[in-house]
């Protein structure tokens, strides 16, 4: 198969509304428990645990999960409250909210610490985070924390949090369950850092780890062809075409758990709809870098080393050094467009070529870029229509 049936395959995947290569229903039923169930043994001692979140609803869904182990658990809605409960309490366990009030987690973590009344300095201390955090982890690294946890909250990765640190005679003989929680764990953890939320999609697999990994894999592989296909339909001004491949992908990424990249796809279908292709156009480089934080953690958790990404980056290859003013480039533009209309394709391409080597606007130099590779594959009618957008 060459590359333009792999591109026509690939491109029916995703604008064909006919046609679903990513089918998420037929599974058979099974009887698979996802989240399996820790009861600690409590009779040779308890385990402390205390939560500090002002989110009312977080804070409670947190408790609960720490309570079904088995673990003593106490919640408060503050870092002045945590730092009364520390001071009356030993802890072994504590997860701050990175946001609270007057006294937010970073600085209550080294409070806690720091502070001669603590009775919980030797205490593991974990950070929640929102699930979109603008701050990288090595600030919750460098502060002093012992590990980070983004929401919404695993009850898997809770439970293997506290498996790592309870005393092992507290730990159930089932040996089995123990392992199955730190596997789910170590998978959920790593893609819920590039914003895959993996246990909760198992669930609508029935625990079909194998169809899942399957569909994830197809997700990185089709990335580089389905992000030019978009991108073609984005500049060549294809409003339908582009809606129906944001559709496509809005769905597959929900498919895979990449819930707030769904969202990304939903809103360019909005844009495209609602606004103009303008507006998608100048929002797309937000989109593909979420959709690209998405496939580079994918394809890491799958083990591919062989994926592209940065495919929709500015080439920024030698240049002449000289700028163009916008009128000289809409004066070229006409003149290859002229070209074409009177069939002269090799001559329209030579001035194709020597207009890219001069230093022009990112989004020009992104556009001449597509036209170039419509030429090399062949495809004058899309070249025609990015070069009028231009």
């Amino acid at each position: 198969m060459g590359i333009k049936d792999i591109r026509k395959d690939i491109k029916n995947k995703v604008f064909n509304s006919k046609t679903n290569d990513y089918e998420f229903s037929g599974l058979t039923d099974k009887d698979v428990q996802i989240e399996q169930e820790l009861n600690l043994y409590t009779n040779e001692g308890q385990f402390y645990v205390l939560i500090a979140d002002a989110d009312d609803e977080e804070r409670i869904i947190v408790e609960r999960m720490v309570d079904q182990t088995g673990c003593f658990v106490t919640s408060v809605s503050s870092g002045i409250e945590c730092m009364d409960e520390v001071t009356k309490d030993k802890y072994d366990l504590i997860f701050l909210a990175r946001n609270m009030p007057r006294m937010d987690g970073i600085q209550t973590m080294k409070n806690i610490k720091e502070s001669p009344a603590s009775r919980s300095k030797d205490a593991k201390i974990y950070i929640l985070l929102d699930e979109k955090a603008d701050e990288p982890d090595i600030v919750f690294e460098s502060a002093g924390f012992d590990g980070i946890v983004r929401k919404p909250v695993d009850r898997t990765i809770i439970q293997n949090i506290i498996i790592s640190l309870v005393p092992s005679k507290m730990l159930p003989d089932d040996e089995a369950t123990i392992e199955k929680i730190k596997a789910y764990a170590a998978d959920a953890e790593i893609l819920k850092g590039c914003g895959v939320r993996l246990l909760d999609t198992l669930k609508e697999y029935k625990g079909d780890m194998e169809s899942y990994r399957d569909l994830a894999t197809r997700f990185v592989d089709d990335y580089e062809i389905i992000n030019s296909s978009l991108i073609d339909s984005l500049y060549s001004g294809n409003k339908d075409e582009y809606m129906d491949g944001c559709r496509r992908m809005r769905e597959i990424s929900r498919g895979i758990g990449a819930v707030y990249l769904s969202y990304c796809f939903d809103d360019h279908v909005n844009m495209a709809k609602e606004d103009s292709l303008d507006v998608a156009e100048s929002n797309w480089r937000s989109l593909v870098d979420e959709w690209e934080n998405v496939v580079s953690g994918v394809a890491a958790w799958l083990g591919k080393t062989d994926v592209h990404i940065g495919t929709t980056e500015v080439l920024r290859g030698e240049t002449n050094g000289i700028k163009l003013p916008k009128k000289d480039v809409e004066e070229r533009k006409e003149e290859i467009l002229k070209l074409l209309e009177d069939n002269n394709k090799e001559s329209a391409y030579r001035q194709l070529q020597k207009l890219s080597l001069y230093e022009l606007e990112p989004d020009t130099k992104l556009k001449i870029d597509r036209v170039m590779k419509a030429f090399d594959s062949e495809n004058v009618n899309k070249a025609v229509d990015i070069l009028k957008s231009i």
